[in-house]
């Protein structure tokens, strides 16, 4: 099992992430398939990340200073760069509608520094700071710590969650803003160490099931649960540590979701080739840091509105509009990528 080599299925589960994330950004109705997608589409980025660094060992030879250039490089350099392209980007929009609202571009710079992130760049500070503290967790602490972190995280969580939602009725919207900047970014960092732990034991107990038949087998069990289970969970929207109306359920369908799609894609890729996921999978961070900042989403969605009237109202006709625009988001994006990846590879970390 050559370890070095690149997992087709772990990108084949960051693209089913990362286009759930973009019908999340399309959508405005509820519907079946965002609550779906809401259940597992973040905590499949570090649970896959998570297995990842089981499935290669890549811990054991390194030090803590070498693995947080490694993600420094790797993370934050492209968190810092897209930010300040994408804050440049908004004020000169606001400049050719003669409307410059520093307020908001106030919010923006202080959303950035305290890791708060604008629009969906809040995940690389999050995913950055979960993966020092995995790293510090696996290496250097005792192994009765990581079941205590096991439990408290989605005690926290929960807590957390109720915390949220009443403190967003108890103070007003800038005062919220302000709070949820310091309280938000830490917060989600350890929900995602927890998926990060949870991805780790993961590839360590499914690793003894040889068999991709029977892991295939648990796979779709787990998936037909989560589309069941998701259901009963309106309103997760992890950015703002919403973890949806019985936030117990986050996790589990968190776990579940994550884990069917890991041994669902294992099995099928040796049957479908999944060209196009595994292309956006390969390049998710573009796109989580591109799509919304400068306003692809927000094209792709009237030039789709253009061609089909969308009228938004909630029937077999609004999926077909959502879908439609998803399509454009996605020509669109693969322009970008393409750029990014032949005369922009430093916006990504690569030299």
């Amino acid at each position: 099992m050559d370890k070095k080599r690149r997992i087709k299925y772990i990108d084949l589960c960051k693209g089913l992430g990362i286009l759930m994330v973009t019908w999340g950004h399309i959508t405005k109705l509820d519907n079946p398939v965002d609550t779906w997608g809401a259940s597992f589409k973040m905590a499949i980025f570090f649970v896959a990340a998570g297995y990842l660094i089981r499935y290669a060992d890549s811990y054991r030879t390194q030090t803590l200073k070498g693995y947080a250039v490694k993600l420094l490089k790797s993370l934050m350099l492209p968190y810092v760069l897209f930010s300040i392209l994408s804050i440049g980007f908004r004020f000169a929009t606001m400049i050719m509608k003669h409307r410059i609202d520093i307020p908001a571009i106030k919010s923006y710079i202080l959303a950035t520094i305290t890791l708060r992130g604008t629009f969906a760049l809040w995940f690389l500070p999050v995913l950055f700071i979960a993966e020092i503290l995995f790293f510090c967790l696996i290496k250097y602490l005792p192994k009765w710590m990581r079941i205590v972190i096991l439990i408290v995280i989605p005690v926290f969580g929960i807590w957390e969650s109720y915390f949220i939602r009443h403190l967003i009725v108890s103070v007003d919207p800038l005062t919220f803003e302000r709070i949820s900047f310091l309280i938000l970014p830490i917060s989600k960092a350890l929900i995602a160490l927890w998926f990060l732990e949870i991805g780790h034991i993961g590839c360590m107990l499914f690793s003894k099931v040889t068999s991709k038949e029977i892991r295939f087998m648990i796979g779709l069990v787990f998936t037909i649960g989560n589309i069941f289970l998701s259901q009963q969970n309106n309103g997760v929207d992890l950015n703002n540590m919403s973890l949806g109306i019985h936030p117990p359920l986050f996790f589990v369908t968190g776990i579940i979701g994550s884990f069917g799609a890991l041994f669902v894609f294992e099995f099928l890729e040796d049957y479908v080739p999944f060209t196009i996921l595994n292309y956006f999978g390969k390049n998710s961070l573009i796109l989580m840091c591109t799509q919304r900042p400068f306003y692809i989403i927000s094209t792709a969605t009237a030039g789709w509105k253009i061609i089909s009237g969308m009228p938004g109202i909630m029937a077999w006709r609004y999926y077909i509009d959502c879908l439609g625009a998803m399509i454009l988001v996605m020509i669109i994006e693969y322009s970008v990528i393409t750029f990014v990846n032949t005369k922009a590879k430093f916006l990504i970390g690569r030299f």
